[in-house]
């Protein structure tokens, strides 16, 4: 069952061999290429595309490079299953949208969001600066401000997310800003924070929560105040949990700048 797909009022240009990486990248996630099968040929694929082969080329380099396709010489393009593709990669989350997600879908990127994103804001308490600190109180008060707003709560939203994936220091952890952002506009299509005044006070009180433990210094309560939080986003938007897997490991700054 398709849940949502992302909407976009405002499609993003896109060169030549953009379009031909979109188009294909489609094509496979939708099954038409399937797994193992071998992509028509350049002519083929040029004439579809109406591209030169300079683009093409330069298409299908980006797709080997997301996992979607592997070519071989004398026996060509063959396309690659789910578990090679780079799911962190920001066209192929997209593109994933783009298409609708299922509630399969969604659960992977709320599991995602749950094992990162408490480690995310654990190592924030630890590293964070009264500058970052700044920049997701921000965060939070445009989110205050957005009661009424699905769009403006979503961009608040996203911003205060990420302000604590900056704060975290590490580069693995500010990577993944791509889920977390297709997780949340996903999810916001379905259940919105916004959608009623007491919807509403429970997000926020979540989110405070947050705030209160990275600024306070402490990483425990930080933690388990962003697992609370993606919990019970997920539960909003029908996503249930059918075990549990308690683990609370001890957060350890290992590098410091």
């Amino acid at each position: 069952m398709v849940l949502a797909s992302s909407p976009r009022a405002f499609p993003k240009a896109r060169s030549a061999h953009d379009l031909v990486a979109h188009g294909l990248g489609h094509s496979i996630m939708q099954g038409h290429f399937p797994v193992g099968s071998t992509l028509p040929g350049d002519a083929e694929l040029m004439e579809l595309f109406g591209v030169s082969r300079t683009a093409l080329r330069e298409a299908m380099k980006t797709l080997a490079a997301k996992g979607l396709i592997e070519s071989k010489t004398k026996v060509g393009t063959k396309v690659l299953g789910r578990h090679h593709w780079n799911m962190f990669d920001p066209d192929i989350i997209e593109w994933h949208l783009d298409l609708g997600v299922d509630a399969q879908f969604l659960g992977w990127l709320f599991e995602i969001r749950q094992a990162l994103e408490p480690l995310a804001c654990a190592t924030a308490a630890l590293r964070r600066t009264p500058e970052q600190v700044e920049e997701m109180h921000q965060a939070l008060l445009a989110m205050y401000r957005c009661e009424k707003s699905r769009q403006g709560f979503t961009k608040a939203d996203l911003a205060f997310h990420r302000a604590i994936l900056e704060a975290s220091a590490n580069p693995f952890l500010q990577s993944i800003g791509s889920v977390i952002g297709a997780a949340l506009a996903t999810s916001f299509t379905i259940s919105s924070p916004v959608s009623s005044d007491e919807q509403f006070r429970r997000v926020m009180e979540q989110h405070q929560a947050v705030f209160d433990a990275i600024e306070a210094v402490k990483p425990a309560a930080a933690a388990e105040a962003m697992s609370n939080l993606i919990l019970r986003a997920a539960e909003r938007v029908g996503i249930k949990t059918k075990k549990s897997a308690l683990a609370a490991p001890p957060v350890h700054a290992f590098s410091e700048a």
